[in-house]
Order: structure tokens, then sequence, then C-alpha cells
């Protein structure tokens, strides 16, 4: 074939491949832009609010429902790992309880199931504590509750209540709260008290409960030996409230495990448990034994708290007058104009009133605490440097039990003088001495004498004899001595 023939073809074939080109050009400038339309470019805003909640899994107050597990959708991506737990199933309570729960991770949303799965006819709560985090570290600050049914209907129950540590007379934040079925105690509904010791559970079929609250120092949901908790019983019909004191249970009565003494007349004594605050506290519930059996008289015994109110009433009383007693020299002085003593008063009295009024809306036990100190008030001093021993008598504990028990403590201490601080130094310095070392010797040079100021009065005489002797006298003959008389 000649060269003339040939070039058509090769102007065929070199069309070809640059439609091709073109084709494939055109392509990928067409993902190119669709990419650039969907994906945001890198560096963006960090987000800083936490993961939002889309949906549950069945619908919240479903009936008649019979999920395997419930679902949480979030709106991005949660840590494995949340803040203040150990794992997810720390933060996921079931309601009614039957061990922990069965929680999965699936990157924007949770899987929350029984162990042995949902029974049939139950109401189920599902509650998510605050503290889960996202990929960002940004915590959620509260929770999220889940009601629904596997049964037909969802009851319109609610028990309220409140937690409170009994001893202290606080709140009892975080506290985990139980509701047992009398008659089948293997059914237990179960909640977490919020940060001021108050809780709800709702939706619970109308039945006799024993309600238990109980602080969960080591947040294993479980009731320890050495946890302090309250119960009570309620019958729920419709609405309910229940308040529970927790305290320490055991068998053992107070004992003393401190005594402090303020003066010699006055000492403080504490226990390591409460006294039942039915108990009076009284004179007759102590003694006081010297080292040779001798009696010290006691006037009266009462409670920190009593003890520390009328002291504190007495103080602001003699304040009180001293105050008045002060504005009215002022006015009768003619400075009332300028006295400002009875405004800043004035101003302390609104602020205590306006602290008072905080503390009222502090929740409050409507039960009195328990003793744990008492405040003893003798009517003779004790003696510096001797022995007594305390003995309390029949103390009655917070579940009846009575304890009497005994405590040696010294009298005051004697004050320190300063005859006793220069004997002190001494003996430091005798003792460097007998190491081999120079007692510290203070270096530092007097200060000048100040020089005397110029008067033009003449100065008086010294008072102390001068430092050489007086000139003698003239000479005068002396007298003769009196007849009958010795010369000296």
């Amino acid at each position: 074939m000649s060269d003339l023939t040939r070039a058509p073809v090769r102007l065929t074939r070199l069309g070809r491949r640059l439609t091709v080109i073109g084709a494939a050009a055109a392509v990928a400038a067409a993902v190119a832009a669709a990419c650039a339309g969907t994906i945001p470019p890198p560096g963006g805003p960090i987000r800083k609010e936490a993961a939002i909640i889309l949906s549950f899994t069945p619908d919240t107050n479903a009936v008649n429902v019979h999920p395997h597990a419930a679902v949480i959708q979030f709106d991005e991506v949660v840590a494995e790992r949340p803040s203040g737990s150990s794992d997810l199933a720390g933060l996921f309570l079931i309601s009614p309880r039957a061990g922990e729960a069965d929680v999965a991770w699936h990157r924007s949303h949770i899987s929350v199931r029984p162990p042995h799965g949902f029974r049939p006819n139950t109401v189920y709560t599902i509650t998510m504590l605050p503290g889960l985090a996202d990929l960002h570290n940004n915590v959620r600050k509260i929770g999220a509750v889940l009601t629904f049914s596997t049964g037909p209907t969802i009851p319109a129950t609610t028990l309220r209540g409140r937690v409170f540590d009994w001893q202290t007379g606080q709140v009892a934040p975080r506290a985990f709260v139980q509701a047992l079925v009398r008659k089948d105690t293997s059914v237990i509904y179960v909640t977490v008290a919020d940060s001021s010791g108050a809780f709800t559970l709702a939706h619970l079929p109308p039945d006799a409960y024993i309600v238990r609250g109980f602080v969960d120092a080591n947040n294993n949901h479980t009731l320890d030996r050495i946890e302090i908790w309250d119960s009570a019983g309620i019958n729920l019909t419709d609405t309910s409230r229940v308040e529970l004191l927790a305290f320490l249970h055991d068998t053992l009565g107070p004992r003393i495990s401190e005594i402090t003494v303020r003066d010699s007349v006055t000492i403080r004594v504490t226990f390591d448990r409460g006294i039942d605050s039915s108990q009076d506290i009284s004179a007759r519930l102590f003694m006081i034994k010297a080292k040779d059996s001798t009696l010290v008289p006691i006037t009266s015994a009462r409670s920190a708290a009593d003890y520390d109110s009328a002291v504190a009433s007495v103080t602001r009383g003699h304040a009180d007058s001293a105050l008045r007693a002060d504005s009215i020299r002022r006015v009768d002085s003619g400075l009332a104009s300028r006295d400002t003593a009875a405004g800043r008063e004035r101003r302390a009295r609104l602020a205590a009133r306006h602290d008072s009024a905080l503390r009222a809306r502090i929740p409050r036990p409507s039960r009195r605490s328990p003793v744990k100190e008492v405040v003893i008030q003798l009517g003779a001093p004790l003696e510096v440097g001797k022995y007594y021993r305390l003995q309390a008598i029949e103390l009655r504990g917070l579940l009846g039990k009575t304890h009497t028990g005994d405590r040696v403590f010294s009298g005051p201490k004697p004050p320190a003088s300063d005859s006793a601080r220069g004997h002190s130094r001494a003996d430091s310095a005798r003792l460097l001495r007998l190491r081999g070392k120079k007692p510290a010797v203070d270096t530092t040079p007097p200060p000048p004498a100040a020089a005397p100021a110029p008067t033009s009065t003449p100065p008086s005489a010294p008072s102390s004899p001068p430092l050489s002797p007086p000139a003698p006298p003239p000479s005068t003959p002396a007298s003769p001595p009196p007849s009958g008389t010795r010369s000296p």
C-alpha cells in the first residue's frame, strides 16, 4: 500500500484516540465537581457541642413492642469509652433490673438490652446517665430516658422522693434507688438520684413496694456493708412520695472516739457513730472521775449544735449591745453624721438575711440529725496536768443498741511562760556545746545612738555621780569631841 492510501487510516485512528481521551477527561471533571460539592474541605471549625440524640427505637411510650434491643441514634460518632466510667454499661440502667445491661457500641448509635432479653407484658425504662462523650471529648451533661412496654398498657404512676445523708443533714447526690416488689423481691425497679438527692420512678405497676436508697460509694450499683442506706415501705396506687435518711446500719452502740478540752470547765466529746435523736442528752448520761476516784461535778451536757448556737447567740447579743452603746455615744458627742458603724451593721444584717433565705431553700431532712458531738460543762475546774476518766452511760444508737464505755483524758495544758522559753533556749545552747558546736551568736551590730537634740536651755545636772571623784572641801579645824565620848 502506498503512502497516500495509508495517511487517511492514520488520521482516523488519531481521531479516535483524541475522542476517547476527551471523553475520559470530561468524566474525570464531572467526578471532581461532584466530589467538591459533597466533601467539605479540611480545616473547618471544631465542634464544641455534645452528641445530640436523633431517635429512639422503639419509640418512647410505645406499647406491644418486642425489640431485640433498644437503639439510641446520635447525630455523630460517640466515644466507646465514656467520661467518668470504665465502659458504656456503667452509663445505662434498665428498669426493672436483671443484672448489668448489655450495651453495644456501633459508632453513631448504641444498642441496649437486658442480659436475657426483654420479658413480655413488662414496662421498661432505660436511663442513660450523663457522661457520654464524642470524639472531640464533648461530654453530655444531661441524660435521657426511654420508656416502652412489651404489653398493652403503661401505668400512669409516679414515685418521687429524696435521699439524705442523715448524719450530716445534707442531700445525697447520685444515690442509687431501688423499688422492690414485696411479694416478689426479684423484681427490682432502679434509678439514680440527681445532684440534689431527688429521684423519680415512673410507670411502676400499682403494688406494695420497699423503697431503698444508698450512697453508692464505689459505683457498682450494689449495696455494700460499709455504705449508708435507708428503706421505707409504700403502697403505690397513683402518686407517692418518700423520704430516705441514709445512715450506717450496724449492731454497735456509740463509742467515744475523741475528747477535746476546750478550757478547765468545758470538754467536747466526739463519738464514732450517731446517737439516737430521740434520746435526751443530759448530765445523767456522763460521769467524770479523777485519778483518786473523786467525782467531778457536771452541770450540763448538750449536743454540740445546741451549744454552738447558744454561744453564737450570746456573742451576737454582746455585739449588738456594744453597737448601740457606741451609737449613743456618738450621738451625744455630735459625731452621728459621720458614723458608719450603723450602716455597716445594717448591710451585714441584710446579707445575713439573704444567706438565711438561701439556706432555707436547701433541702433538709424532716427529722433532726443524730448527735455525734456532745459538750459537757463542769461545776469544778479540771486541774492542770492531771488525768481523768470519762464514762458514757447507756448511749443508744440509731438501731436501738446501747453501749456504756469510758476513755481517759488529761486536764488542760499549763500555759507557756517566758522563763520556760528562756530555759528552753539555754538547754538548746547546752546541747549544742555537748555536740561540739558553737551556739549561734547574733552578730548584727546595734543601731547607732541618736545624737542629742540641740536645746536653748542649759542642761540639767546629771542624776548619776560623775566618774571622777569630786574635789575635797577646804580643810577646817576639827572640833573636839564632847566630854565623856570616844572619838571614832
